[in-house]
């Protein structure tokens, strides 16, 4: 876990050069099935596929915006979660991040990251309002999802 935040830990204070920043771990997270899951509340509304919910290891709620990887709106100070969705609509994390006060390398940085062959949505967590709240739902997130590989 403690690569994974150093990925989503813009760093030092004037460190928002992509090359400064440390190399994300590459392993895609595994989720449970209950991760994504559809708002009960908006079930059969025309805005049903905009939103949805992921579960952090404390059992919270995190409740996303979804964008297409190509129109997600560059937001200061929000969670970030970017997304794999296999053909049979199955979604898997594969980064997190806070995107900071400079919003648009970050998401340049983890569409870069996109695996091959996957249609890719950003999940956008607003509702963190704080640095710490973001940090708290970054590694609340990033411990419910188990990774293949550790560093």
């Amino acid at each position: 876990m403690e690569a994974l935040l150093d990925v989503v830990s813009p760093g030092p204070a004037g460190s928002f050069e992509p090359d400064s920043w440390p190399e994300p771990a590459l392993s895609p997270a595994v989720l449970v099935a209950e991760d994504g899951e559809p708002l009960a509340s908006l079930l059969g509304d025309t805005l049903s596929p905009r939103f949805c919910s992921w579960r952090g290891a404390s059992g919270r709620r995190y409740i996303v915006s979804v964008y297409s990887s190509s129109a997600c709106p560059a937001y200061c100070d929000a969670v970030l979660l970017a997304v794999a969705v296999a053909a049979n609509g199955r979604r898997r994390a594969f980064a997190l991040a806070d995107t900071g006060v400079f919003p648009e390398p970050v998401i340049a940085r983890l569409r870069a990251l996109a695996p091959a062959g996957e249609r890719i949505e950003f999940h956008l967590h607003l509702l963190a309002t704080s640095s710490a709240e973001r940090r708290a739902a970054l590694e609340d997130l990033a411990a419910a999802a188990p990774y293949a590989a550790r560093s």
